[in-house]
């Protein structure tokens, strides 16, 4: 797991009933989650929210409303929540650690799945929404980024919206569920054509969910229903789906033991888009913490913004990177400066995930520095920028944060004809973060 650092000398060592082991980095600030283990020896990941997502009695009450919700999904193709309580004055949940790569990472690193795979897919993502819907929840910002592929598996995970919805419904997540069903199967790129390349046994139950009117679209449970042809399989619905998305089971990445030696950079880039379990289930948590600190957020249709974040800064020479190589013409010198065409300040709004997140950077010319700030819905950070490479309209930039929740990267500047920046970021373990940016 790359995103799992050692405690820190102020971490407490316990909270509760758990032992903690790691603390799990890019969170919003003021909340810590860490990796722990509970008294029979199981992993979990705890997250101890900030003081101001509870800040008094009804706010409490609320918390430990949302998470007696969130423990009563049934344990099919979800990561659970299995316990929360206060420690001084921290709420504190606890998940599931559930060991697996993202669908989105997943889909970026290797292409679309196929055939029975994707079928299993389709099934375990139902599944995880109807038990979900089954206990009184909705997801409401489902998608690539929430389904973990796990060793026994697909689960998901980023779930926890009591009623009233809003603009969160079982609706909404079944058409969700449909286009993250459409992404998997096209590489990335859901379209009509997508739908027609489905197999024939999903693409009739997917194109009835992307129906325009809400009210014609299945439930949850009626989609698991027809996927796996039986209304009363001996062993329950939710059951006999949880046993047919097996298929789409991945095998678990090795993890290294927190404050352990980082492998060299080009390793970690190589496994850049496996997201380890900590990361994974951390999202399921937080979750219930955004909603129980400010609900029309959570219910919103643009959904949370994501943080860039990755595990380590870049090295030079980007061994191992899909897109690190330089071209001849690339100057890799320790004196390579920005043009002076670029100086000045760019700012724009960059996608991550489904959340946008506003970006600014400054660029100095004649110099190789330059600096960058990110801000989202509940997170600011900043830090500097030094040109790496510099090849015909291409720059790539060393991240450093120096404030904030975010983590280091690569961010990458592309001239447009228009006289605009491409903005493309990417870390050790996050998805990509990309946008245009224009001067200020």
């Amino acid at each position: 797991m790359p995103q799992v650092a050692p405690l820190r000398p102020d971490d407490p060592k316990r909270v509760g009933r758990y032992r903690l082991t790691g603390r799990v980095p890019g969170i919003p600030a003021g909340s810590r989650a860490y990796l722990g283990r509970a008294t029979d020896g199981d992993r979990v990941t705890l997250t101890m929210l900030a003081t101001d997502r509870t800040p008094d009695g009804a706010a409490r009450d609320r918390f430990t409303a949302e998470a007696r919700a969130a423990r009563r999904v049934a344990p099919f193709c979800v990561a659970r929540i299995l316990d929360a309580g206060l420690e001084g004055s921290h709420a504190y949940l606890v998940s599931e650690f559930v060991a697996g790569p993202l669908l989105s990472e997943t889909v970026a690193a290797t292409g679309p799945r196929t055939g029975a795979e994707l079928e299993a897919l389709a099934i375990g993502m139902a599944t995880g929404l109807a038990a979900v819907h089954q206990a009184g929840l909705v997801h409401g910002e489902f998608g690539p980024d929430h389904v973990v592929l796990g060793t026994e598996g697909p689960r998901v995970i980023g779930f926890a919206i009591t009623p009233p919805y809003g603009n969160a419904t079982p609706a909404a997540d079944m058409l969700a569920w449909a286009q993250t069903v459409l992404f998997a199967g096209s590489g990335g790129n859901p379209s009509a054509a997508a739908l027609a390349a489905l197999p024939e046994s999903l693409r009739g139950i997917v194109a009835s969910c992307i129906a325009p009117e809400p009210s014609a679209r299945p439930a949850a449970r009626q989609v698991v229903v027809r996927l796996i042809g039986h209304e009363s399989p001996q062993a329950g619905v939710l059951a006999e789906g949880s046993r047919r998305a097996a298929k789409a089971a991945m095998r678990a990445p090795a993890e290294p033991a927190a404050g352990a030696p980082r492998p060299p950079a080009a390793g970690r880039r190589r496994r850049s888009r496996v997201v380890g379990t900590a990361a994974a289930a951390t999202v399921c948590v937080l979750a219930i913490a955004v909603a129980v600190h400010v609900l029309q957020d959570a219910s919103s249709n643009h959904g949370h913004a994501f943080k860039p974040d990755s595990a380590s800064r870049p090295a030079a020479s980007h061994t191992g990177s899909p897109s690190a190589s330089p071209s001849p013409a690339a100057s890799t010198s320790p004196s390579v400066t920005l043009p002076t065409a670029v100086a000045g300040t760019w700012s724009g709004s960059v996608q991550q995930g489904s959340g946008n997140i506003n970006t600014q950077v400054k660029l100095n010319g004649n110099s190789p520095a330059g600096s960058i700030s990110y801000s989202g819905t509940s997170f600011t950070c900043s830090g500097k920028l030094t040109l790496e490479t510099a090849a015909s309209r291409v720059l790539r930039m060393d991240q450093q944060i120096l404030a904030g929740v975010c983590l280091d990267g690569l961010v990458t500047l592309t001239q447009e004809p228009d006289g605009s920046l491409k903005f493309n970021f990417k870390g050790a373990s996050s998805l990509a973060a990309t946008g245009i940016l224009t001067r200020q």
